[in-house]
């Protein structure tokens, strides 16, 4: 317990110490990372291999940034297969789904843990009513609404003042998933109560996003002005024809980690991360690191991009990703040293934001750069684009999205083995 007498000590020992005055006096004057930074951390923006990409996406104050990766990819088709100057897909059009999706699955998952006679105290119970509804997903449930409700032209449907700062309807949709639990806790008619529940939230996504269109008209002048139409199509009818990537099939999450518990050349099911009922959970390859870093080069030099997840809790400089940490212990002479392997066996790496490579800098076959293109519109970074050093990449990047024609037969094979199955509470990638 601390104690007078601790503090004592405490405070004895930090005067003893000359240096912490100077450090003192110097944190109170500016941003700690303004003093670790120097020459190196200004990297050139010419990359070896680079793709061509149309603009910078903007989220808004959202956490939607996993669909606005994918959504960065596959409009590059439609402005390849159109010749367009620039496009965008309506990440509006796949919140609505997403959030709809997303409230049926937590009902049905209530309705599921009462049947096994789980109350407030149960952690899975607990989790659900904690965390409510809210923005985050990974790149499978993206795959997996594509494939069941397709795209639309962002101009079709358009973001607007809620769909780009959705704090207000996240907690709006967790109230009302909490009343839903109030009321079958006293009511066994939990189907009757769930319809009606359902409707609520369709009635609120509808005004707050808009209706959404079941067939539109997609309009366009390419790049020679010449004007094209292409009359009452559906949103799956359009991503057939202008994109037709199969995200479910095609692509794999693959991760490299390893501890006591998980291990490398194994595939994983995350438990609980589908938002789609009858849809499969998260599937992740895990892989040692040098594997892993191979498959993301290999993509990125066949000009494919690469969709990855980071935390985003590390000093950004200038639009530069680049590892501080052990420079913020140079200041205060303590070493803040951990391993990656370290770092995300004490949840010091999390997925919480995703974005896509668009380039690497290969100089005598050894990266030293790579290059991001991010979805926090053009007013950061270098015009919204980002450079990471490899040391960065190398440390926090430990999940990736990679066509399956990358992998060798080996990596293929563990691909097909019956995955094995992780709870909520063990998965570290």
């Amino acid at each position: 317990m601390l104690n007078e007498k601790n503090i004592s000590n405490l405070r004895k020992n930090y005067e003893s110490d000359n240096f912490n005055k100077i450090r003192r006096r110097m944190l109170n004057k500016v941003q700690i990372a303004d003093l670790i930074c120097d020459v190196d951390t200004n990297l050139d923006q010419d990359f070896s291999i680079e793709i061509k990409t149309h603009g910078i996406t903007d989220q808004g104050q959202s956490g939607r940034c996993w669909f606005f990766a994918g959504l960065n990819i596959l409009r590059e088709k439609v402005i390849e297969k159109c010749n367009l100057d620039n496009f965008e897909l309506s990440g509006s059009y796949i919140a609505f789904y997403d959030k709809l999706e997303r409230f049926n699955q937590l009902l049905e998952k209530l309705i599921s843990y009462k049947h096994e006679n789980k109350d407030v105290y149960d952690r899975y119970v607990s989790h659900i009513l904690k965390n409510g509804i809210t923005d985050s997903g990974y790149f499978t449930q993206f795959a997996n609404l594509i494939d069941k409700y397709g795209v639309v032209p962002k101009k079709i449907f358009p973001e607007n003042f809620q769909s780009s700062n959705t704090y207000e309807i996240n907690q709006i949709l967790s109230r009302l998933l909490r009343k839903f639990y109030l009321d079958i806790e006293k009511d066994n008619d939990e189907e009757t109560i769930k319809d009606k529940y359902l409707q609520d939230a369709y009635n609120i996504l509808t005004n707050i996003y808009g209706m959404i269109p079941e067939r539109f008209n997609f309009e366009y002048k390419d790049k020679n002005g010449v004007y094209h139409i292409d009359k009452n199509t559906s949103p799956k009818e359009f991503y057939s024809k202008y994109i037709g990537i199969n995200l479910k099939e095609d692509y794999i999450e693959v991760a490299s980690y390893q501890d006591e518990l998980i291990k490398y050349n194994n595939i994983y099911e995350e438990e609980i991360t589908s938002i789609i009922s009858e849809t499969k959970n998260n599937i992740v390859l895990n892989i040692p690191k040098d594997d892993f870093n191979k498959l993301m080069q290999k993509q990125i030099s066949s000009y494919e991009p690469v969709y990855f997840y980071c935390s985003t809790t590390y000093r950004r400089i200038d639009g530069i990703w680049i590892d501080l940490f052990e420079r913020y212990g140079d200041i205060f002479d303590i070493d803040l040293t951990i391993d990656k392997q370290e770092l995300m066996r004490t949840n010091g790496i999390t997925n919480c934001h995703c974005m896509i490579i668009t380039g690497v800098n290969i100089i005598d076959k050894k990266i030293d750069k790579w290059k991001i293109e991010n979805s926090w519109g053009n007013r950061l970074g270098k015009n919204g684009y980002y450079i990471a050093s490899n040391d960065w990449v190398e440390k926090y990047v430990h999940r990736a999205v990679i066509n399956k024609k990358y992998l060798d037969d080996e990596q293929l094979k563990i691909t097909k083995q019956e995955p094995i199955k992780l709870t909520r509470w063990d998965i570290k990638f």
